[in-house]
């Protein structure tokens, strides 16, 4: 405030000013307008973020899928190479009545336990062990060898230098407890969790279950015979999905079941789908 008093001039008191306001009023109408586009924002969040969620663990279970499928070509490949390029049997029985599995050599060359757990279908938390749905053994694994390396092309061993296409052979695949669903993994509630550690065919069925479902809507990772390892879209589930070789046939992308799709020795004929 400033005046005079007694023809004396008082300046001006500087506490008494305004100052002029940082944030500046907003008019009610824009203030409704930001309040609902923040509500807007909020819920549009929240309604993505399960989507995002679920994509996210669904990218994390691939990525460390094939890192155990990585893990578990590179122990086999060592193997062979101590044992004339030959792979373990599958399963056996033992003279004593315990079950041998292809785990039990491959531990000392890598097989290490926390990478035999598909994260997509998982091995029992609740202290249970997966088992064969016929013979009962221990399953300790949610991967699945290709049981084509002993037994199907001679009576023991087939030799993993006598393949011609090892990019093209599938050596592991994803396994797990059996599923009611082809294309995701829905174990059955009202059974013991039961599982193959062999690889046949992907029209396979255990009691009309699946016993290599997708745990990636549709695709499924997996590892060659050359070590490397993919994601794939399963080309077969059903019969639906066309003909198919069980045998030699395609498993996904370029992917077989068997040297490419071929016959030993016949590898300059047309792949047998």
């Amino acid at each position: 405030m400033s005046g005079s008093k007694g023809g004396v001039e008082i300046p001006p008191d500087e506490n008494s000013k305004r100052a002029p306001s940082t944030f500046p009023l907003v008019p009610l109408d824009k203030r409704r307008k930001l309040l609902l586009f923040s509500a807007c924002l909020i819920a549009l969040i929240l309604s993505v973020s399960p989507s995002l969620w679920i994509w996210y663990r669904t990218g994390e279970n691939r990525a460390v899928s094939l890192t155990n499928l990585h893990r578990l070509a590179s122990a086999a490949l060592l193997y062979a190479q101590d044992w004339d390029e030959c792979l373990p049997r599958p399963t056996e029985l033992k003279p004593n009545g315990t079950w041998y599995t292809w785990v039990d050599p491959l531990k000392p060359y890598g097989a290490a336990r926390e990478r035999l757990s598909n994260p997509a279908n998982p091995l029992p938390t609740n202290g249970n062990s997966l088992r064969h749905p016929i013979s009962s053994y221990p399953v300790p694994t949610c991967y699945a060898l290709n049981s084509r390396y002993w037994g199907t092309f001679a009576v023991g061993p087939f030799p993993m230098d006598n393949l011609e296409m090892q990019a093209q052979t599938v050596l592991f695949v994803e396994s797990g407890p059996l599923s009611t669903h082809a294309l995701r993994a829905v174990p059955p509630d009202h059974m013991a969790a039961m599982a193959l550690l062999d690889y046949g065919d992907t029209l396979d069925r255990v009691n009309g279950f699946i016993p290599y479902p997708s745990t990636h809507d549709g695709s499924m990772a997996v590892a060659a015979a050359d070590g490397h390892t993919v994601v794939l879209r399963v080309e077969h589930y059903s019969s639906a999905d066309g003909v198919h070789d069980p045998l030699y046939g395609r498993l996904g992308a370029d992917i077989y079941n068997w040297n490419g799709g071929h016959p030993n020795g016949e590898v300059d004929r047309p792949p047998r789908e």
